[in-house]
């Protein structure tokens, strides 16, 4: 399974929701229900949660 939008990821130790993907390979994340505290992080930091 893949990272996309919506997808569970962990950051660091912290849970948050890919809220979007760049063809670059960063990807936008949010704490869930923080949608103003958005992140920048490359998708290769980021583990998914199934």
């Amino acid at each position: 399974m893949d990272i996309e939008v919506g997808s569970r990821v962990v950051y660091k130790g912290v849970e948050y929701q890919v809220v979007w993907i760049y063809e670059n390979g960063n990807v936008e994340i949010a704490k869930k229900g923080y949608s103003s505290k958005i992140d920048l992080v490359p998708k290769n930091d980021l583990i998914l949660i199934d």
